[in-house]
């Protein structure tokens, strides 16, 4: 499921990557939030597009993408990242081995791990990020092997089962931009669900941007988001050596 609003020829290649996965049998679902100009792809029988007359937030509309569809691995993918040929079925590989893996991420090309995923992040880490002062996650201890456990992984990419998404009851739609994917990842571990990271299944994405929007309206409406995740979250807050 790829989520779009004005993303142009970036969709394009972010769906071109998909369509193009080796080792597995894949239909896509694009939902349009809004864009304009509408989305076009093409004619294809395996994507299917949505079209919103508005942007109604990342939580909803990717909740609306994985409910139109009935496969067992569902992933959301960003619009500005694209997979190599067999990362996909190297991400679902992992999944379905374990029935205990609820959701799967990759490591990013030409980023450190916790560029992307790691232990759940705190109020000090959030604010390191806000200013610019890091761009990554506390790391987890990694263990022996090709895939460790997460606390989260960021929503560009993420493989995850769909029983475990029903479980929880998909994205938490109060959230428009943010956390929300964090707060899905926390909630399925909550639920006993495992959320991995995995290497060898490359997947391009830009690295993260800096930010510069902390007192405009969008970047105070994440600020209000973020809080009222991490107070949801307070009982997985680190000690002051853990941040």
């Amino acid at each position: 499921m790829i989520l779009s609003w004005n993303d142009g020829e970036l969709l394009d290649v972010a769906l071109g990557s998909v369509l193009e996965s080796t080792e597995i049998g894949v239909n896509v679902v694009v939902v349009d939030n809004g864009s304009d100009p509408p989305v076009s792809t093409g004619a294809s029988s395996r994507v299917r597009v949505v079209r919103n007359d508005e942007n109604t937030g990342v939580a909803k509309a990717r909740n609306q993408g994985a409910r139109l569809g009935g496969a067992p691995v569902v992933c959301f993918l960003d619009s500005d990242a694209r997979f190599a040929p067999g990362s996909l079925a190297r991400l679902v590989e992992v999944l379905i081995a374990d029935p205990s893996i609820g959701l799967a991420a990759p490591v990013f090309e030409d980023q450190p791990a916790e560029a992307s995923a790691g232990k759940a992040p705190s109020l000090w880490r959030k604010a390191l990020r806000a200013t610019n002062l890091t761009t990554s996650y506390r790391p987890v201890r990694k263990v022996p092997g090709e895939f460790w456990d997460v606390d989260f992984a960021i929503g560009a990419c993420q493989v995850f089962r769909r029983t475990a998404f029903e479980t929880i009851g998909g994205l938490d739609e109060t959230f428009f931009y943010g956390p929300e994917d964090v707060d899905f990842c926390l909630r399925l571990r909550k639920a006993g669900w495992r959320v991995v990271q995995v290497a060898r299944a490359p997947v391009h994405h830009p690295p993260r941007r800096r930010y510069r929007g902390l007192l405009t309206r969008r970047g105070l409406h994440h600020g209000v988001a973020v809080a009222r995740h991490l107070w949801r979250h307070r009982s997985r807050a680190p000690n002051r050596r853990d941040r």
